[in-house]
């Protein structure tokens, strides 16, 4: 099984955190959310990690991994930066597991994770909402839909949405595409390219799972309750900074 973590990004949201590295090496903890990824993936016998870069590419040289450079970062979104990385899609040898760069997740999740079958899974979290209400005055403001059947067939995703009830879970930022799936998964978004409808510069990742399940790909969840965060503004830090002093860190991760 191989990995690959997205980590083109700056990060502007992090403020002084991430003004002169990659969004993967603010510190949280003690560690980098890149070191923390890193100690994970080993830990579940996952060594071939691969990385995107982008911004600061240079201080990604010392950590033992093979980059691909989306040199278009500042004006691409992540799905360009995912295939910056084509070949490991190409060679369909192996499974992949693709992260975000702004996420940690714990040793029991990703395991949840590579026991996975379906051509996609994506980790889901049930307990969303407890970790959004610390994050947000309004969790509402920036939740997005996830509806998936009682099979786990994940059926809509990455939609804005003012009610609850169209949010099963939270989408997370890690997948695992199998490797009978990734040929077929790198032709599909190659086609993208001719649509001029569609900006494949530009396409939030959830949108493009969308569009491999309208594509009858097998798209499923991975559900898990609590276990990773998501470090996107300087708010999270604090806010998380502040759940570790008060004791209630563990409800959402475990270090």
């Amino acid at each position: 099984m191989k990995a690959l973590i997205l980590a083109a990004g700056q990060g502007k949201r992090l403020g002084k955190a991430s003004k002169n590295k990659p969004k993967c090496l603010v510190n949280l903890f003690g560690k980098s959310l890149l070191e923390r990824q890193i100690e994970v993936l080993k830990n579940n016998n996952i060594n071939d990690i691969n990385i995107v870069s982008g911004f600061k590419s240079e201080l990604l040289n010392n950590y033992g991994l093979k980059k691909f450079h989306n040199k278009d970062f500042e004006s691409t979104n992540m799905v360009f930066s995912m295939f910056t990385a084509k070949d490991l899609f190409i060679s369909n040898s192996e499974d992949l597991i693709v992260s975000y760069g702004d996420i940690i997740y714990e040793k029991k999740n990703l395991e949840k994770l590579i026991n996975a079958d379906a051509e996609v899974s994506i980790m889901v979290d049930l307990n969303w909402k407890n970790l959004w209400l610390k994050r947000f005055e309004d969790p509402l403001s920036d939740a997005e839909t996830m509806k998936f059947d009682k099979d786990l067939n994940i059926l809509e995703l990455g939609n804005k949405t003012t009610n609850y009830d169209d949010i099963n879970g939270q989408y997370t930022g890690l997948i695992k595409f199998r490797k009978d799936s990734l040929n077929k998964i790198h032709e599909i978004y190659q086609k993208l390219k001719g649509n001029s409808s569609i900006s494949y510069q530009n396409l939030y990742m959830t949108d493009f799972i969308q569009i491999l399940i309208e594509k009858k790909i097998e798209v499923k969840a991975s559900l898990v309750n609590g276990g990773w965060l998501e470090i996107d503004t300087e708010s999270d830090l604090i806010n998380y900074k502040s759940l570790e002093k008060s004791g209630e860190l563990n409800t959402f991760y475990s270090q």
